[in-house]
Formats: structure tokens, sequence, C-alpha cells
């Protein structure tokens, strides 16, 4: 997705939750299907579940194409999720950067699905 998706610019009158379910939405199923990701069995669509940052704002967008925006502001996905959720939550009062890693090395050490290494991209959509 961070190669293939072009993502719609957002209209500054339209709230972003809102472009969110729609717009950006229609713009991953699109991209999805073209790349050959997005599933199809007994007549539902399936994509994958994976956090998407937009506006300052945390989305997770779930496999069926539900958006979700977490009302503590962190979220977490795949096989350490619960795992990852509770160190997000113990160590709210440290620095973003800081909280990712506990978080990804909590997961690590405690769900045989998760391994690093793990890498941090800030990617900007301007332009």
């Amino acid at each position: 997705m961070a190669h293939s998706l072009k993502p719609p610019k957002r209209d500054p009158e339209t709230d972003v939750y809102a472009f969110m379910v729609t717009d950006f939405v229609d713009a991953l199923r699109q991209c999805l299907k073209d790349g050959g990701y997005a599933r199809r069995q007994d007549e539902v669509e399936r994509g994958g579940t994976f956090l998407v940052g937009y506006a300052g704002r945390l989305f997770r967008i779930d496999d069926d194409y539900q958006v979700v925006e977490p009302v503590d502001g962190f979220d977490a996905c795949g096989c350490g999720q619960q795992i990852a959720l509770g160190a997000l939550y113990a160590s709210s009062s440290s620095p973003p950067r800081e909280r990712l890693e506990m978080a990804l090395n909590a997961a690590e050490r405690f769900s045989a699905g998760v391994r690093g290494p793990f890498h941090f991209e800030t990617l900007s959509l301007a332009g």
C-alpha cells in the first residue's frame, strides 16, 4: 500500500471520519483489488486489518473495511494486539516513539507470531 495506494484528497469541508469511511476506503479497496490482495469468499470481500494515521488521528481498518477510531487514541492489530495494547496503556506518559517500541518489544516477547526487526516510517500524504 505504501507504494501503490493513491489516497484521494479530502475536501477541507469534509469531516475526517466521513472521508475515511467513504473516499479513503473506496481508494483502498480498489488498490487491494488491483494488487490481487483483496479476497472474496461467499460474496464477502476481505482486505486485511491495519492502522492508518491521518490528520493527526488514528484509525483501524478492519478486514471487512469497517473503520474504527479508538477512543483512547491508540490501537494495535495482529496476533500481538492484546499484549501491545497493554503496553501502550501502561506507557501512556511516555513519548510516542518509546511507547511504540515498548509495545512491539512486549508483543515480540510474549507472542510467538511477532518478531523484529521493527522499522518505523513516517509518510506524508501531502502533495
